[in-house]
C-alpha cells in the first residue's frame, strides 16, 4: 500500500520523490498521485507515497467493448466511445473534467457539476443497496463518458450468469474525499463503483468473486484488492490508475 510520509522544513516534493522512489523524476508521479496541484509543501502534511501495485495500470483491457444501444437523436449523434483508463490526477481531469472549477468555497460540490457530468445508467436488475438490503437501486449515477461502458459491464454480467456475485450495491458516484485520505475519491467523478461492502472492506482480503474482478478488469477497471495492507479495498472498482 502506499506508505505515509510527514513533510519536513526545507523538504521539497523532488527530493522526498529521489528519497522514496530513488528518482527526483517521479516527483510528477507522486503529484498526481496525491492529487497535489503545486508542489509547495506545508511542514506537517502528509504525502502517500505509492506502491508498485498502486501505479499498475489495468491488468487486462477489452480491446473495445460492446457499446450497449443507447437511443440518440440525429442532433446529439453517435454516442463516444468511453476513454481509455487514465492514469494520475491529471490524466482523470483530462477524461472526465476539472473537478475543482466546480468545488466551493465551502467544500461542496456546485451542481453544475453534477448537471453536467453525471447521468443515471439504468441496471438491467436490481440490486439491494448495502446500508439497507431492504431497500433496492434499479440504476446507477455515473459519469457520463462512462454510461455506454457501466450499461455493457451490467450486461455482461448478466449474460456471463454472474448476477448472484454482485450481492450489495455500495455507491458509484459520490462526492468526498478519499475514504484514507484528503484528495477527492474516484466516485467524485462517477468513475467508480463498490460491490459487497460489508464482506469486502478496507484493509481485508474480502471475499470477491473472481469471475467478476476478471470481468471488470477486462472492462478497464483497476480493482482494489489488488491493493496491499490497509489500502487493500476489495469492494472498490475504478476507471484509472495510479490515483
Amino acid at each position: 500500500m502506499a506508505s505515509i510520509h510527514i513533510v519536513a522544513k526545507g523538504e521539497t516534493l523532488a527530493a522526498i520523490a529521489r528519497q522514496k522512489m530513488g528518482s527526483s523524476r517521479a516527483a510528477a508521479t507522486l503529484a498526481d498521485y496525491n492529487a497535489l496541484r503545486t508542489r509547495r509543501l506545508a511542514v506537517g502534511s502528509r504525502i502517500f507515497i505509492p506502491s508498485a501495485a498502486d501505479l499498475r495500470p489495468p491488468r487486462v483491457v477489452a480491446e473495445a467493448p460492446a457499446m450497449a444501444p443507447r437511443r440518440v437523436s440525429a442532433r446529439a449523434g453517435a454516442v463516444a466511445p468511453p476513454p481509455a483508463p487514465p492514469a494520475g490526477l491529471h490524466g482523470v481531469l483530462g477524461a472526465f473534467g476539472d473537478i475543482y472549477d466546480f468545488i466551493r468555497n465551502d467544500g461542496t460540490i456546485d451542481p453544475r457539476w453534477e448537471s453536467r457530468h453525471i447521468t443515471r445508467v439504468t441496471l438491467p436488475f436490481a440490486i439491494p443497496l448495502d446500508w439497507d438490503t431492504a431497500k433496492s437501486v434499479t440504476g446507477i449515477r455515473c459519469h457520463t463518458r462512462l454510461a455506454p461502458l457501466f450499461t455493457d459491464v451490467f450486461q455482461r454480467i448478466v449474460a456471463a450468469g454472474l448476477k448472484s456475485t454482485v450481492k450489495t450495491y455500495g455507491g458509484c458516484y459520490q462526492f468526498r474525499a478519499k475514504r484514507n485520505g484528503s484528495k477527492p475519491s474516484t466516485h467524485s467523478w462517477g468513475i467508480a463503483i463498490d460491490f459487497n461492502v460489508k464482506t469486502n472492506a478496507m484493509g481485508t482480503a474480502g471475499d470477491m468473486d473472481p469471475r467478476l474482478v476478471e470481468l471488470m478488469e477486462g472492462m478497464g477497471f483497476v480493482w482494489g484488492g489488488r491493493w496491499s495492507g490497509r489500502g487493500r479495498d476489495p469492494m472498490h472498482f475504478q476507471y484509472c490508475s495510479a490515483y
